[in-house]
């Protein structure tokens, strides 16, 4: 197969800019990628700069049918904010264009079987069933599942129910229920070798795409992190009825932790980790240990503070 034309949405974001480098690296360009090209309102803002110099062409002229004219792979790492009727209009474009392979803003929890209605995870399936409607046979859509992203699992800390300075890890439903994490450099690894697989083949890869780099419960999470620092930290639990009612009061982390709990975050017996990375022979997925190792349990910020 001819090396692939790819189109990126959001690509000024942290994501976005390692999606863009892992395509523009040594093992793709140009031998498998011919050409990068980013969407951008503003082409002289600060972001922008910094993706057209990293060689990628900058696109103003909006996400539609002539902007995509010729491109294989549409990759959208637009963020949560994205209104459903411009994703909608994103992936009609693609269709419409001719593109191959979409794929949509995902990389998070599995929100298929989401035991509650939720504005966020709504939206993606809406957007979901309207992306596969459009063409089916023709425009091949890949929606990937990474679980948490390990970037910012200590950062995000308190929210997420890890307190690690206040030595306490609570867990929504349960602590023992393993949660998969993903670091964002093996995230955009993953999207680079999918877009390159779907191109060649569609049914080299599945519709659904979950990735576990390495999962761990919050009760084992909490053993690392005491191991690291030297220090003890208490595992307690958020039952059903608590979480519900801040749930209903509008609390996201809550939800997020919620649908951790359930299982939703759990891709660690079914994913497409051997069919991307076959015995990590491409490159070598990120283990939770090792974020641990690096950061002791507490976000950057925090470590200059203590030390």
């Amino acid at each position: 197969m001819s090396p692939i034309r790819v189109a990126i949405a959001g690509a000024t974001g942290d994501l976005g800019r390692r999606v863009v480098r892992k395509f523009l690296s040594p093992e793709y360009n140009p031998s498998q990628v011919a050409e990068v090209k980013f969407f951008t309102r503003n082409v002289n803002s600060a972001a922008s700069q910094e993706v057209i110099a990293l060689g990628v062409k900058a696109v103003d002229t909006g996400i539609n049918v002539e902007s995509l004219r010729g491109v294989d792979v549409l990759v959208s790492v637009l963020g949560g904010s994205t209104k459903l009727e411009d994703r909608n209009a994103y992936a009609k474009a693609a269709a419409d264009a001719g593109v191959k392979v979409y794929i949509p803003t995902e990389f998070g929890i599995d929100h298929r079987k989401m035991p509650f209605p939720h504005p966020i995870w709504d939206l993606k399936q809406a957007h979901d069933k309207y992306a596969r409607s459009l063409s089916p046979g023709k425009l091949k859509v890949v929606s990937l599942y990474v679980g948490l992203f390990l970037d910012d699992t200590f950062s995000l800390g308190p929210t997420l129910g890890l307190d690690t300075l206040g030595g306490v890890y609570t867990g929504v439903l349960s602590p023992d229920t393993p949660v998969s994490f993903l670091s964002r450099d093996d995230i955009a690894s993953s999207v680079a070798r999918i877009a390159v697989l779907a191109a060649a083949d569609p049914t080299s890869v599945p519709d659904y795409a979950p990735i576990s780099g390495s999962s761990v419960s919050y009760r084992e999470l909490a053993q690392l992190v005491s191991q690291a620092r030297g220090q003890d930290i208490t595992v307690a639990t958020l039952g059903e009825e608590e979480a519900q009612k801040a749930i209903k009061a509008g609390d996201f982390w809550v939800a997020l932790r919620y649908t951790v709990g359930y299982g939703l975050a759990d891709l660690s017996k079914d994913n497409v980790n051997e069919t991307i990375n076959p015995k990590q022979s491409l490159w070598k997925w990120k283990s939770v240990k090792e974020y641990v190792d690096e950061t002791k349990g507490v976000a950057p910020a925090e470590q200059r503070a203590s030390a």
